[in-house]
């Protein structure tokens, strides 16, 4: 069965590189690579910044982290956490092994959405903190209001 990673896009700059969130998501990526945990990286992400996509940074970061090339498949098109699923589903090889490579306070509702997606996932963050705590705090807050508003449009969209 093959082993899946999929690494969620996150923001880039705007000059092109990549935010300490989306580098330390791609480098998480490698290291499951390395280790034999995963076979293959679906790197995701489209919003495009200066004509840099956020899958080919993470595609970039993998392989400057000595991930082969032809273990890294790019999802250009999403613009957020659902799309990334949505867009990778078709990518997927059945039977698969799905880890979803995100930041800690982003991992359970991504895990959500994969399982609303009939996507079985666990999810594999970044050991290191952010930055600041202030950045952490607000990261959590982000998620809990992410997380109520899908959950609202999910109920919603069943009526």
């Amino acid at each position: 069965m093959t082993r899946i990673a999929i690494v969620l896009g996150a923001a880039v700059r705007p000059d092109g590189t990549p935010s300490a969130a989306l580098s330390r998501r791609a480098e998480t990526a490698a290291e499951l690579y390395h280790s034999g945990q995963i076979d293959k990286i679906i790197a995701s992400g489209g919003v495009p910044v200066s004509g840099v996509t956020e899958a080919a940074l993470i595609r970039d970061i993998c392989q400057s982290n000595g991930v082969h090339d032809d273990a890294i498949i790019c999802e250009h098109a999403s613009s957020n956490t659902l799309e990334n699923l949505k867009n990778a589903q078709p990518l997927l090889p059945k039977p698969c092994k799905v880890t979803l490579v995100t930041d800690r306070y982003h991992a359970p509702r991504a895990r959500l959405m994969a399982r609303h997606l009939g996507i079985e996932a666990q999810s594999a963050s970044p050991k290191g903190r952010p930055a600041s705590a202030r950045y952490l705090v607000r990261g959590y807050l982000r998620e809990g209001a992410a997380l109520a508003l899908y959950l609202i449009r999910r109920i919603t969209s069943r009526r």
